[in-house]
């Protein structure tokens, strides 16, 4: 998908796109969790996850048998030894002996493990009476049919026969046990069931033993039939009544005698007495083994004998139907679907609300061990949950949840959910590499909030982020067929794909300054403000850069900025030659300290009552060896952008003491100095003290030093500039108010300011004389001034009569060209020696 292409022509879809982007930003992460959730839980359902949750179903009960020796079961191996003594095999006299014995020790039951349904003389009658015997029973081999091969002992009653089919896994390992399947009309019992019923049948009575579709009733106790796709298994067949098969030790902690042993009566009554015996083959030549949990499945590794595993099944039967022990149990698929989804949900919620990345890394292992051992301890309670799957959804959660924030946070804005800046240069890159014809443009206009740093400050965070919202509706809205972006912080960009004249994007600019800032309501206030717009056009299909012309937009919107913003210009080639030009002054400025080339001038500031000099006023020049004499309005700006105005004001500062000072030392009369003061150094917390530290080290009087800052800058934030202005004046220093009456109306706040001047304008004193309103709002400044008891300073004077007018309105001093133009100090100097008296009458 190209970026952009997701916004649709209709301006409906368009804002419901926005507010589901919206709603993306804030509780993406369900919808994360729920698609890994489903993507883990369908891959488990293939059986992709099973090799896995098998594995670690093996690796708990290896870490969890004993070597405690299983109650009521006790093994007769055949052994290599055996086979050697009495040869393979075994005759039906051997066997009918092996069986006597063991009637003698007062078995509850005896198995006999041997498929014995073809005759091996001598002893057939012999066998043929145990084998009646009421407590032995047999088995015959795979399937429930007896007739296929290997079926039981010959003449052996069927009610007294089990089938020996342990399920084998996949991977080779028998990990179920399959008590009993039903055919109608015939039952077919396992081995170890028949065994365990026949022990069961002498305690609790003969009808112990039940079936239903839950599972298998035994002494009361209940068998739930392994249910399909659970407790790890997918896709496997589930049919007949199969349970997890409970390895509770070691097949070394069973008691297991050899076939000699018994008949050499080596053996201890008591191992036999009450208990179950079964008889098999444990000789590895015989390859009656299995791989088990028990054990690795290598090679090398040592197996199960059947024998053995059918003690693991007696045994698990009786300790269940005796209330010792517990089936290994696991959830419904519902209840293990709801598992896997609570811990991707975990995983997305932990990404989502963990910022810093140590800390997720921390919380996601601990998680992590906590969904382990959590299994761990299940499994130690029997229980088998789905650890593999939720592990694999969690750490899929996490990365997912990871990808989908840096993807987002690389080309969406987090606040107004709209691209950002990438992904406006890049759209705009397609536009400009794209060809519709000749004449077809594109227009990009780039959006900036006038004054957004005093809605900020006056209505709060929060207001101004709902403020950028709103706009980001309304611009969504107001244009549907054009891509739009927020390029960072107050400004937003808006292109136009196609337009075939300048006009077209000016008059969208239009439409837009008068519809996209009409009557904003946010928490029940009306928020007020404008926009001023930087357009730039470029025609497609030449391979201009996105970079080139978004620079291009913000040279018009600089240029819309100064001329006094809520408006909008059109980029020409004319800013950009002005914005280079700026850019090497800005290069040359950061030289010029370190080059020694600014100078302080110093214009005379005359006593209209006297006509002597009262003061100067200190200000800066650059002396610049190719370019001249540079104006401070030329680089001031530049040097307030870039800060570089705070090591030049302490400069200024320093240069302006020490020169008042060598005046005091030369000349009787009493000087001032008056310097001013930017924004960026009104506002340092700092600046008072600072300023009284450089008073202290040139030994000057601190009223002998007027600090100037324009009206402006004092009714930005008026309760802070009182605080400043405290602090200055509580060192002694005087306060004058420049520019007075051309910024702000500040009548209402000049009482509450402390200061001790205000400056007149230039712009009203030169036209005094040709118009007489200017003469009436000098002499209001003056009268106002006078109330407050506060000196009255006129700047710009020209002509005699001026000065004459402005001593007539009892204005007490005045500066400009008409006494003298800032001058060196060498020619301030000059004046002062001279003692010139200016007679003003």
């Amino acid at each position: 998908m190209r970026f952009g292409s997701f916004y649709g022509r209709s301006s409906y879809l368009r804002s419901a796109q926005l507010l589901l982007w919206r709603w993306l930003q804030q509780y993406g992460y369900v919808l994360i969790s729920l698609g890994i959730a489903l993507a883990v839980i369908g891959l488990r359902q293939l059986g992709g996850l099973q090799t896995l949750e098998l594995k670690l179903f093996d690796s708990y009960v290896h870490n969890s048998v004993t070597n405690v020796e299983l109650p009521g079961v006790v093994v007769v191996g055949i052994n290599e030894v055996d086979i050697r003594h009495n040869h393979w095999p075994l005759s039906d006299d051997t066997v009918a002996e092996l069986l006597e014995r063991l009637q003698t020790y007062q078995p509850a039951a005896i198995g006999l493990d041997i498929y014995r349904d073809i005759d091996h003389p001598p002893g057939r009658e012999r066998l043929a009476k145990q084998l009646a015997m009421e407590n032995v029973y047999g088995v015959y081999d795979v399937g429930l049919d007896p007739t296929r091969s290997n079926p039981p002992p010959k003449g052996m009653n069927p009610e007294r026969t089990g089938f020996a089919d342990f399920v084998v896994d996949t991977d080779g390992l028998v990990r179920r046990n399959f008590l009993f399947a039903s055919l109608n009309p015939d039952d077919f019992y396992a081995l170890g069931l028949q065994l365990s019923l026949h022990v069961l049948r002498d305690r609790y009575g003969p009808d112990i033993f039940k079936k239903s579709l839950e599972g298998l009733t035994i002494a009361g106790k209940l068998f739930p039939t392994l249910a399909p796709n659970t407790g790890g298994y997918q896709n496997e067949d589930m049919a007949g009544y199969q349970v997890m098969l409970q390895y509770r030790s070691k097949n070394e902690a069973i008691r297991q005698v050899s076939l000699t042993d018994v008949l050499k009566s080596e053996v201890s009554p008591a191992w036999f007495k009450n208990k179950v015996v079964l008889i098999g083959m444990v000789a590895p030549s015989l390859k009656d083994t299995f791989f088990t949990p028990l054990k690795p499945q290598t090679k090398d590794a040592a197996t199960t004998p059947g024998v053995v595993l059918h003690a693991h099944v007696v045994s698990q039967i009786l300790s269940v139907a005796e209330g010792e022990y517990s089936l290994i149990w696991s959830w419904t698929q519902w209840q293990e679907t709801l598992w896997i989804g609570v811990w991707c949900l975990l995983g997305s919620v932990l990404v989502w609300h963990i910022q810093r990345f140590v800390r997720l890394t921390l919380s996601s292992a601990i998680a992590l061990l906590t969904l382990i051992f959590t299994g761990w301890g299940m499994f130690l309670h029997n229980g088998w949950i789905p650890v593999v799957p939720a592990a694999l959804g969690f750490a899929a959660a996490v990365s997912s949840t990871i990808s989908y924030q840096v993807f987002y946070r690389t080309f969406y804005d987090s606040l107004t959910s709209l691209p950002n800046r990438v992904s406006s240069l890049k759209r705009l890159q397609y536009y400009l590499n794209k060809r519709y014809g000749a004449t077809s443009m594109v227009a990009l206009l780039l959006i900036d909030l006038d004054l957004f740093k005093s809605v900020n400050d006056s209505l709060g965070v929060k207001v101004a982020d709902q403020l950028l919202k709103v706009i980001a509706e309304r611009i969504v809205r107001l244009m549907p067929t054009a891509f739009a972006a927020r390029l960072g912080s107050d400004q937003f960009v808006l292109i136009l794909p196609s337009v075939s004249h300048t006009q077209e994007a000016i008059s969208t600019t239009a439409y837009l300054q008068k519809s996209l800032m009409d009557s904003i309501h946010i928490d029940g206030q009306q928020v007020r403000t404008t926009i001023s717009i930087g357009i730039a056009l470029h025609q497609k299909g030449l391979g201009y850069r996105s970079h080139d012309l978004l620079q291009d937009a913000h040279r018009a919107l600089e240029k819309a900025k100064k001329l006094g913003r809520d408006r909008h210009e059109v980029f020409n080639e004319t800013m950009r030659a002005q914005s280079v030009s700026q850019f090497q002054l800005e290069m040359e400025l950061r030289h010029a300290e370190d080059d020694q080339q600014f100078e302080l001038y110093y214009q005379p500031i005359i006593d209209l009552t006297s006509g002597k000099i009262a003061g100067f006023e200190a200000l800066i020049r650059w002396q610049h060896p190719e370019r001249g004499t540079v104006p401070p309005n030329k680089f001031i700006s530049i040097a307030e952008d870039t800060g570089m105005i705070l090591p030049l004001g302490d400069w200024i500062l320093n240069e302006a003491c020490h020169q008042v000072r060598q005046w005091q030392e030369q000349f009787p009369q009493a000087l001032f100095m008056s310097v001013n003061l930017s924004s960026r150094q009104f506002v340092r917390k700092e600046l008072a003290t600072q300023i009284a530290a450089i008073v202290q080290q040139y030994n000057i009087a601190p009223h002998c030093l007027k600090l100037e800052l324009t009206e402006s800058v004092a009714m930005e934030n008026v309760d802070a500039a009182i605080q400043q202005l405290l602090r200055l004046k509580n060192k002694g220093f005087r306060i004058s108010l420049d520019d007075f009456g051309t910024g702000y109306s500040s009548l209402s706040y000049l009482h509450r300011l402390p200061i001790d001047s205000l400056k007149i304008d230039k712009s009203f004193v030169d036209r005094m004389e040709s118009i007489s309103e200017n003469a009436d709002i000098v002499g209001t400044i003056v009268s106002l001034g006078h109330r407050l008891e506060l000196d009255i300073i006129a700047e710009g004077v020209e002509t005699l009569d001026q000065a004459h007018l402005l001593k007539q309105l009892q204005c007490q001093y005045a500066q400009g060209y008409y006494f003298a133009k800032p001058l060196p100090k060498d020619q301030a100097t000059q004046f002062l020696i001279q003692n010139k008296r200016w007679n003003i009458k």
